[in-house]
């Protein structure tokens, strides 16, 4: 017992010198000191293991007793800190939370605000080099002991590395669209110059324009007219989407509410040979949302489906309603030819269109809509079987 106690697995027993009716004892006391001793070998491994790979993580990790947090001259030890939390506060591997407390009273007082559990953004840094930490506190209780797990991680590269691909997919698409417009208006003007001017340059005389002359110079001028016009149109779309009203947000009882879309958009279902149906829900199913707002949404997904089913045999559109715990959600279903899964993440981007005469602004303004409502718009396609788009409503 005094072996097992202090751990010391060195000890043996041998059988032979006590006699034949201790050795069955002996080798009972050996077998339980060499499990005790697998067992401890296990168990370090394993932590080794785990540790490594804590160690190796682009997350930063501190683990303190609760109570250390709020002793500001505490002489316990932090019982964890590893590489990833040095680098992202740029500290050395304190071995005391007092002393890193003082390095970062920041972070103390954050994780104060959330040490019963929770997470918050968090901005630090100076001029040269700002940082957001997306930080969580997780509170544990172990051998009647409580402890907090501090996990952070620097997000503002990731945000900047998003944010940029979004312009360059924003640019990518307002360049195809101005040069679409630019490029014709810039012959057709080169065209006219051309009818207008004799072979040194000079301006002829209008009477030496013939009949076929000024209807070039009129088709040139009506086309330039009619490309600014779709660029004045491309202008005020990209207005719309950055000017979203605020919601002015009313309970809305989805049922009604839907039953009216329905019947709004039963002229342009009818003259597409659609069956569109709203799907059996709760009565009592509400959002709370602004009613214009969100009818334009829906009006703008049924059109896209209109256009999706062009061709289907049995064309079916399905709204529906589905009450969650904390969200609820209203789904626009279609049996159309679907998105292709290489473009399916590209459909919300301002100006993307698959369509021969589309904006590409709809299904971009509809996201910020319901971004504008603390929701979201989400998409799920199968080529050549189905769309399903997702209005989500959180509480």
């Amino acid at each position: 017992m005094y072996a097992l106690k202090n751990e010391d697995y060195s000890v043996y027993f041998s059988p032979s010198k006590k006699g034949d009716s201790f050795a069955k004892v002996f080798d009972d006391f050996n077998l339980i000191i060499k499990i005790f001793k697998q067992n401890k070998i296990e168990k370090e491994a394993q932590y080794k293991y785990f540790k490594y790979i804590l160690e190796h993580v682009n997350l930063g990790i501190i683990s303190i007793k609760k109570e250390d947090l709020h002793q500001q001259q505490s002489s316990e030890e932090i019982l964890f800190l590893n590489k990833a939390a040095s680098n992202i506060l740029k500290l050395p591997k304190h071995k005391y939370w007092h002393r890193l407390a003082n390095q970062v009273p920041w972070l103390v007082s954050e994780i104060k605000k959330i040490a019963n559990g929770g997470k918050v953004l968090v901005d630090f840094g100076g001029e040269d080099e700002i940082k957001q930490l997306s930080l969580e506190v997780v509170e544990i209780q172990l051998l009647k002991e409580d402890y907090l797990i501090i996990t952070f991680q620097d997000i503002r590269s990731e945000i900047e590395q998003k944010e940029i691909e979004a312009w360059h997919n924003v640019i990518r698409i307002l360049a195809h669209e101005m040069l679409n417009s630019f490029t014709p208006v810039s012959s057709l003007a080169s065209t006219m110059k051309s009818i207008t001017e004799d072979e040194n340059g000079k301006l002829i005389n209008i009477g030496k324009l013939d009949k076929e002359d000024i209807l070039d110079i009129n088709m040139a001028a009506a086309t330039i007219k009619k490309r600014s016009d779709g660029l004045l149109a491309f202008v005020k779309d990209y207005r719309t989407i950055s000017n979203i009203p605020v919601p002015q947000l009313h309970k809305i009882n989805v049922k009604s509410f839907l039953a009216g879309i329905q019947l709004f958009m039963k002229p342009l279902i009818d003259e597409a040979n659609i069956n569109l149906s709203v799907q059996p829900m709760p009565a009592n199913a509400t959002i709370f949302a602004d009613t214009k707002l969100i009818e334009q949404v829906l009006i703008n997904l049924i059109n896209n489906s209109i256009h999706a089913l062009n061709g289907v045999e049995i064309p079916i559109i399905k709204l529906s309603c589905e009450v969650k715990t904390d969200k609820t959600l209203i789904t626009v279903y279609d049996n159309g030819k679907g998105i292709e899964e290489q473009i399916i993440n590209q459909v919300f981007i301002p100006f993307y269109t698959t369509k021969k005469n589309g904006s590409g602004i709809g299904l971009s303004l509809s996201k910020n809509i319901l971004k504008k409502h603390n929701g979201n718009l989400l998409v799920n396609s199968e080529s050549g079987k189905y769309t399903v788009f997702t209005l989500v409503f959180n509480r």
